[in-house]
């Protein structure tokens, strides 16, 4: 059972009669019959008692009646809505970020855009970004902010900042009292590393791999703000985002090391689904942050490529 079906039901019910429907629908009367007769094959009833030109409703037909006009209604409603100017996007929406976006990056972006469209319910999932891909692959966040690169055919993503990640450790480390350390020096010591299926984590992996230098780790963390935590009270050395540990830095809670062959750069971005539309009001918060970041453009000429494909 199809929604042409009811269609063509609700119409006879209405006029009385399978050619005044089909005039009603603007079809011709043998469509209507031939809708109404695959409809009853598909209950397995018949709706409509046939008595020369009168037609009635059986007590099967007066169920589905029923059924039907809600459905009509249902359908009438949901048209009214989307015609609204935002108006899915007015019961709100998800998007997700890794944390160190939500805390040093998006903060006034988006409080701007709460204050300006206090009618749409933002949700924030903060996570690392395997996580964040795999909601965007679920259709459970519209778009993340995540590290960057991140290879997958399936998602489409657009570099914001760059970000570069030093060696970084507590104030009274003995290295503190060294113009630079070599990787072997490093490797000695308690690192302190993202977790193995990060992005930052890989590049410090690689980096070793390269070296044929096998480090020692100590511990292993999603989150760059208790990590920070854990270098700052010596329990281990790090390489962390600059966002993240610059006011500690600046406080002398914490202090950079020079590793000339120890560094890295990571990229904060945006991911989304291929081919993912976006209404108007997610459009503007994406728009907002590419704007903070200059890449606005890139953004939009993205979003046209995407059509054109």
């Amino acid at each position: 059972m199809n929604l042409h079906h009811l269609r063509y039901f609700l119409a006879i019910t209405r006029t009385g009669g399978f050619t005044l429907a089909a005039r009603t629908l603007n079809v011709t009367q043998p469509t209507v019959s031939s809708g109404i007769a695959e409809l009853e094959r598909i209950l397995g009833v018949k709706v409509f008692n046939r008595s020369g030109h009168s037609v009635d409703l059986t007590m099967e037909g007066r169920t589905l009646l029923n059924y039907a006009l809600q459905i009509e209604d249902l359908i009438n409603e949901a048209e009214e809505s989307l015609r609204q100017p935002n108006s899915v996007e007015n019961q709100g929406f998800q998007f997700g970020a890794i944390d160190a976006a939500v805390i040093y990056l998006l903060p006034d972006v988006l409080q701007a855009y709460r204050d300006t469209n206090p009618h749409i319910e933002l949700s924030t999932q903060v996570a690392p970004s395997q996580y964040l891909v795999e909601e965007l692959l679920t259709n459970r966040s519209e778009f993340a902010v995540i590290t960057l690169p991140y290879e997958d055919p399936r998602i489409m993503t657009l570099s914001l900042v760059k970000d570069e990640m030093p060696l970084v450790v507590g104030p009274d480390h003995h290295f503190t009292k060294r113009n630079k350390v070599s990787p072997n020096a490093v490797a000695l010591e308690s690192l302190i590393l993202f977790h193995k299926d990060s992005v930052s984590r890989k590049l410090v992996d690689e980096r070793f791999s390269e070296l044929g230098i096998t480090p020692r780790v100590a511990m292993e963390m999603r989150s760059p703000e208790a990590m920070r935590k854990l270098v700052e009270s010596g329990l281990g050395i790090s390489f962390l985002p600059q966002i993240t540990v610059s006011e500690s830095v600046a406080t002398g809670a914490l202090c950079t090391v020079s590793a000339p062959q120890l560094r890295f750069e990571r990229e904060i971005g945006l991911g989304w689904r291929k081919g993912r539309y976006f209404g108007p009001a997610i459009r503007d918060l994406i728009e907002a942050i590419t704007d903070k970041f200059g890449k606005v453009e890139e953004w939009r000429n993205s979003q046209l490529s995407n059509l054109e494909r």
